[in-house]
């Protein structure tokens, strides 16, 4: 086994979450140990869909939404004199709309300051760095080049050799665990983003968006969206197609491994591909 990080990296839609568990299962089948990890965890190198608060922060919230404590001290880990707590995996009958967007507010994406953003995270990478079991594949899907390159553009408007000037600082700390990355390229950007809105429709709609209203919202909320012309449904699709065109200008200026896999409709298809990439 020469790589002990696996990133698996695409747009919405790109099955990076089934991919990633599939290829966990193929791996653990040829004998390997696999930790796998998905965006939204209590994540050893990642902070998305994760609020981060002191003591203070999160005692209130604790006493805001009593019916929650359990769920959320169990989703809850203290590092240093911060909390961090994964809350959209907070599972109770009473959860609502308004208890996520309140922890959302608390998220490291919400910071203005695209150093600091930076520096959270690259010490979370040195910190694993050091600690990682060296007989275990890791598995992270989303979170290296499209939680950090969304922020890039939408809220700092970074151009081509910032951002990858940026993601050369953040790998830096896992050189040594040679990171490879599997990349799903989408051949038809709007056919699977319009059939990713249809799949990610809520089940409840009284009680929480879908998943494309969040998407309006967030972008509604960034600095450079308008700017960009990158506002509401089609500014997302617009999105998709820069990001996916910068990612692969900077995968190739980065000095690791990457494999890229055209998606046209068939899944499974890209599946047996990457079952033939020695990791």
């Amino acid at each position: 086994m020469k790589h002990q990080i696996l990133f698996i990296e695409g747009l919405p839609g790109s099955g990076k979450t089934t991919y990633a568990r599939k290829l966990k299962k193929y791996y653990e089948s040829k004998g390997i140990r696999v930790v796998q990890f998905s965006e939204g965890d209590l994540h050893p190198i990642d902070l998305a869909w994760c609020s981060v608060m002191n003591k203070e922060e999160l005692d209130r919230i604790l006493l805001k939404y009593p019916e929650l404590k359990d769920e959320i001290l169990r989703l809850t880990k203290k590092e240093e004199d911060k909390y961090i707590t994964a809350y959209t995996r907070v599972s109770h009958e009473s959860v609502s709309q308004a208890f996520y967007d309140e922890m959302k507010s608390h998220e490291i994406y919400r910071t203005k300051d695209i150093e600091t953003f930076l520096e959270a995270h690259i010490k979370r990478y040195e910190y694993f760095s050091k600690n990682y079991d060296q007989d275990t594949l890791y598995i992270f899907e989303c979170i290296f080049l499209q939680n950090h390159i969304t922020e890039l553009i939408l809220n700092y408007n970074l151009q081509k050799e910032d951002v990858i000037a940026y993601f050369k600082r953040l790998i830096k700390p896992l050189i040594d665990m040679h990171p490879m990355i599997f990349y799903i390229y989408q051949t038809d950007i709007s056919h699977i983003f319009n059939k990713t809105i249809e799949e990610r429709r809520t089940n409840e709609p009284d009680k929480y968006r879908d998943w494309i209203d969040e998407v309006v919202i967030y972008l509604e909320s960034t600095t450079h969206a308008k700017s960009l012309d990158f506002l509401g449904k089609e500014g997302m699709l617009r999105f998709g197609h820069y990001r996916q065109s910068l990612e692969q200008k900077v995968m190739k200026k980065l000095g690791i491994d990457y494999e890229v896999f055209e998606l046209d409709r068939d899944y499974d298809k890209v599946f047996e591909k990457m079952k033939n990439i020695e990791i």
